[in-house]
Protein backbone atom coordinates (compact mmCIF):
# COMPACT_ATOMS: atom_id res chain seq x y z
CA UNK A 1 0.00 0.00 0.00
CA UNK A 2 3.04 2.27 0.33
CA UNK A 3 3.06 4.41 -2.81
CA UNK A 4 6.64 5.46 -2.07
CA UNK A 5 7.72 1.98 -3.20
CA UNK A 6 7.44 0.52 -6.69
CA UNK A 7 4.14 -1.32 -7.08
CA UNK A 8 5.72 -4.78 -7.20
CA UNK A 9 7.16 -4.23 -3.69
CA UNK A 10 3.99 -2.90 -2.03
CA UNK A 11 2.41 -6.17 -0.98
CA UNK A 12 -1.29 -6.95 -0.71
CA UNK A 13 -3.82 -4.18 -0.34
CA UNK A 14 -5.54 -3.96 3.02
CA UNK A 15 -9.18 -4.91 3.29
CA UNK A 16 -11.88 -2.27 2.92
CA UNK A 17 -12.68 -2.74 6.60
CA UNK A 18 -9.06 -2.09 7.61
CA UNK A 19 -8.91 1.03 5.43
CA UNK A 20 -12.20 2.31 6.85
CA UNK A 21 -11.02 1.70 10.42
CA UNK A 22 -7.73 3.49 9.74
CA UNK A 23 -9.45 6.48 8.14
CA UNK A 24 -11.97 6.61 10.98
CA UNK A 25 -9.19 6.66 13.57
CA UNK A 26 -7.31 9.40 11.72
CA UNK A 27 -10.48 11.51 11.38
CA UNK A 28 -11.29 11.05 15.08
CA UNK A 29 -7.80 12.15 16.13
CA UNK A 30 -7.73 15.14 13.78
CA UNK A 31 -11.16 16.30 14.97
CA UNK A 32 -10.13 15.95 18.62
CA UNK A 33 -6.89 17.89 18.14
CA UNK A 34 -8.50 20.63 16.07
CA UNK A 35 -11.22 20.87 18.74
CA UNK A 36 -8.56 21.31 21.44
CA UNK A 37 -6.89 24.03 19.38
CA UNK A 38 -10.16 25.84 18.68
CA UNK A 39 -11.08 25.73 22.37
CA UNK A 40 -7.66 27.05 23.42
CA UNK A 41 -6.74 23.85 25.28
CA UNK A 42 -3.20 23.94 23.87
CA UNK A 43 -0.08 26.00 24.43
CA UNK A 44 0.43 28.86 21.97
CA UNK A 45 -3.22 28.64 20.92
CA UNK A 46 -3.05 31.56 18.47
CA UNK A 47 -0.07 30.06 16.69
CA UNK A 48 -1.67 26.61 16.72
CA UNK A 49 -4.78 28.04 15.02
CA UNK A 50 -2.58 29.04 12.09
CA UNK A 51 -0.92 25.61 12.03
CA UNK A 52 -4.32 23.89 12.22
CA UNK A 53 -5.68 25.90 9.28
CA UNK A 54 -2.70 24.90 7.13
CA UNK A 55 -2.93 21.28 8.27
CA UNK A 56 -6.59 21.06 7.35
CA UNK A 57 -5.91 22.69 3.98
CA UNK A 58 -3.18 20.13 3.28
CA UNK A 59 -5.45 17.23 4.30
CA UNK A 60 -8.29 18.51 2.12
CA UNK A 61 -5.95 18.94 -0.85
CA UNK A 62 -4.54 15.44 -0.34
CA UNK A 63 -8.05 13.99 -0.38
CA UNK A 64 -8.98 16.01 -3.49
CA UNK A 65 -5.91 14.50 -5.18
CA UNK A 66 -7.12 10.99 -4.31
CA UNK A 67 -10.56 11.86 -5.66
CA UNK A 68 -8.96 13.00 -8.92
CA UNK A 69 -7.01 9.75 -9.26
CA UNK A 70 -10.08 7.65 -8.52
CA UNK A 71 -12.13 9.65 -11.02
CA UNK A 72 -9.46 9.19 -13.69
CA UNK A 73 -9.37 5.41 -13.14
CA UNK A 74 -13.16 5.21 -13.26
CA UNK A 75 -13.19 7.28 -16.46
CA UNK A 76 -10.31 5.50 -18.18
CA UNK A 77 -11.13 1.92 -17.16
CA UNK A 78 -14.88 1.90 -16.59
CA UNK A 79 -16.12 4.60 -18.94
CA UNK A 80 -17.63 6.76 -16.20
CA UNK A 81 -17.79 10.50 -16.79
CA UNK A 82 -15.75 12.68 -14.44
CA UNK A 83 -18.00 14.60 -12.06
CA UNK A 84 -18.03 18.38 -12.33
CA UNK A 85 -15.76 20.35 -10.01
CA UNK A 86 -17.42 21.79 -6.92
CA UNK A 87 -18.25 25.47 -7.31
CA UNK A 88 -16.32 27.62 -4.82
CA UNK A 89 -14.12 30.70 -4.89
CA UNK A 90 -11.84 28.78 -2.47
CA UNK A 91 -10.99 26.10 -5.05
CA UNK A 92 -8.59 26.18 -7.98
CA UNK A 93 -7.21 23.60 -10.39
CA UNK A 94 -3.41 23.57 -10.27
CA UNK A 95 -1.25 21.10 -12.23
CA UNK A 96 -4.43 19.22 -13.08
CA UNK A 97 -5.51 18.81 -9.45
CA UNK A 98 -8.32 20.49 -7.57
CA UNK A 99 -6.92 22.32 -4.54
CA UNK A 100 -8.34 24.38 -1.73
CA UNK A 101 -6.73 27.82 -1.99
CA UNK A 102 -8.15 29.88 0.88
CA UNK A 103 -5.06 32.13 0.99
CA UNK A 104 -4.88 32.97 -2.71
Amino acid sequence: MDSANPEKFRGALPTTERLAAFRGTVAERVHARIGDIAAGRVGAATQMNIVAAHLLTALINHEYQHDQWIGEVRADNLGHALPPDPDSDLLSRIDGYLVCTPYA
